[in-house]
């Protein structure tokens, strides 16, 4: 009695780890398009950062070129995002970066340009 009581609950157990785990996997699969979108962002933002501390300035065609073919992925999936089209994604970071106030917009010699706060 004492061993089927046992082994019932052991089953039980086993059942509740496995329902959690698809759980997790589930909630997992649902939030990973913006997870990637998140952490490409963030490296896109890295790239603008740095290389307005490498140059004090950079115009859109600079940044363009610095965050073209950017890739993100995370560890547990196969998908990974890269960035082929650079002018849509720079205008979408650069206005994410302003309105955080990283950057601010300065014109200079009739251009655009970006510098860090």
């Amino acid at each position: 009695m004492i061993k089927m009581l046992d082994f019932i609950i052991k089953v039980l157990f086993l059942a509740l780890t496995i329902a959690f785990l698809g759980a997790w996997g589930i909630v997992k699969e649902q939030k990973k398009s913006k997870e990637l979108i998140d952490k490409i962002y963030a490296k896109m933002q890295n790239k603008i950062t740095q290389g307005l501390e490498k140059s004090g300035q950079l115009s859109m065609k600079e940044i363009e070129s610095l965050i073209l073919n950017t890739k993100a992925s995370l560890f547990w999936s196969k998908e990974h995002v890269k960035i082929t089209n650079a002018k849509t994604a720079a205008k979408i970071v650069i206005e994410k970066m302003l309105r955080e106030g990283i950057i601010e917009e300065d014109f200079s010699n009739n251009r655009k340009i970006y510098i860090l706060k």
